[in-house]
């Protein structure tokens, strides 16, 4: 086999079927599909156990772990020198895996790259193509790029096992994010190469849509502590943009005294209109900040 795709699930017996069949229907056929049940207390594996398919292996844990400990353990059983990731609720175009090989093979005698893909993002009626048509090439050294902001899904990545071993594997204490928090510490050591295409059909549930706040500011604050060293190395600019993120995102769940701080903060490292707007409408009152919120998103 090429390629080992690793799936964690937790309770998704009502998608879990379209997001297998979805592997099974590659154009590219050499692939091992561990799905790893993060101890789900609906039906979950007995829909699993229906797939007649000896590519499939399933692994089942005793306890609920979180989908990055479940996705670390695919990856530690992972048979092949490839690695692929898939989340349960979402879909892979029949092309995603074929074609990411293909370019595996084409750069083998350049240096070691990770293999990513265009994805559209269907979520509360919309749909939304990432990364944006921006016309700055995503791919090679995207370090800095990603220090500004995620553009990477981890159902599009394809990487060697050996990459992942060597940066730590997935953060298990990240609520949120943890696709980003892996990218930037793979963008550290590695280049990416891009698909411009959407070869991953990516589904927010209403449970995804609605997840908890505490969450998001939990994982900022893990992002600035544990890599704020990665975004002061990039520069002024790029640590200022993280400060301000943080900041408006706590002001939009009322966290005001830590919120202007952050954005206090921000100014003092780049100066913004952005920043210093954010922080004078913060004195407006939490609903009027919140109406405001898309008109933020507008400044530079």
């Amino acid at each position: 086999m090429f390629v080992s795709i690793i799936l964690p699930v937790y309770n998704r017996q009502e998608t879990i079927t379209r997001a297998i069949e979805s592997v099974l229907n590659q154009t590219f056929p050499h692939f091992e599909l561990i799905v790893v049940d993060d101890a789900s207390t609906d039906a979950t594996s007995e829909v699993i156990k229906r797939f007649d398919d000896d590519r499939i292996r399933l692994i089942k844990l005793a306890e609920n772990l979180g989908a990055n400990a479940a996705r670390n353990v695919g990856i530690k059983e992972a048979k092949a020198e490839w690695v692929a990731f898939h989340d349960s609720d979402d879909v892979w175009m029949p092309q995603k895996l074929e074609k990411q090989v293909t370019l595996a093979i084409q750069e083998r005698a350049g240096s070691a790259s990770i293999i990513y893909t265009s994805f559209l993002r269907f979520k509360s009626g919309e749909t939304e193509y990432i990364p944006a048509k921006t016309g700055q090439e995503k791919q090679g050294n995207i370090h800095n790029q990603l220090l500004l902001g995620n553009f990477i899904s981890t159902q599009t990545i394809m990487l060697k096992k050996e990459q992942l071993e060597a940066v730590g594997y997935f953060d298990e204490t990240m609520p949120r994010f943890q696709d980003w928090e892996i990218a930037l510490r793979l963008s550290r050591q590695y280049e990416f190469l891009w698909l411009d295409e959407p070869l991953v059909h990516v589904f927010y549930s209403n449970e995804s849509i609605s997840a908890d706040n505490n969450k998001l500011l939990q994982a900022y604050e893990i992002i600035f502590q544990k890599h704020r060293d990665m975004f002061e190395i990039a520069g002024s600019y790029y640590l200022a943009n993280l400060l301000f993120s943080y900041g408006h995102n706590l002001l939009l769940v009322g966290g005001y005294k830590k919120g202007r701080k952050l954005l206090f903060l921000s100014l003092l490292h780049r100066f913004s209109m952005k920043s210093l707007i954010s922080l004078l409408c913060s004195f407006l009152g939490h609903r009027t900040y919140k109406r405001l919120y898309r008109y933020f998103n507008t400044i530079k």
